[in-house]
């Protein structure tokens, strides 16, 4: 079996095990708001939108940083094709060493 299949199998198990261990209820009081839930929920609640959260945090970074990665792949393109006909020129020139 694949690593990753195994790694997401103990992830189940242990998620299993958690909730089975935190299953006892809690309210969960948020202003106006009264919730009853078991505890595994309201704590993989709060780990979602946590992660949700910085997700959406890291996104615009990750554009910016793809946009710039465009750009400079084209810069080098650029650059790699002045050096070829550069390169190409002074191979058709004649030499100015040779003149001598």
């Amino acid at each position: 079996m694949p690593l990753q299949l195994v790694a997401a199998f103990i992830i189940v198990f242990l998620i299993v095990v958690f909730a089975v261990q935190n299953a006892v209820a809690v309210s969960v009081v948020f202003f106006l708001w009264r919730v009853d839930a078991s505890l595994a929920t309201v704590i993989a609640a709060c780990f979602s939108l946590g992660a949700l959260i910085g997700a959406l945090v890291t996104v615009p970074t990750m554009l910016r940083e793809r946009i710039s990665i465009s750009r400079l792949r084209k810069q080098v393109e650029a650059l790699r094709a002045e050096n070829d006909n550069l390169r190409k020129l002074k191979k058709d020139s004649p030499s100015a060493a040779s003149d001598f």
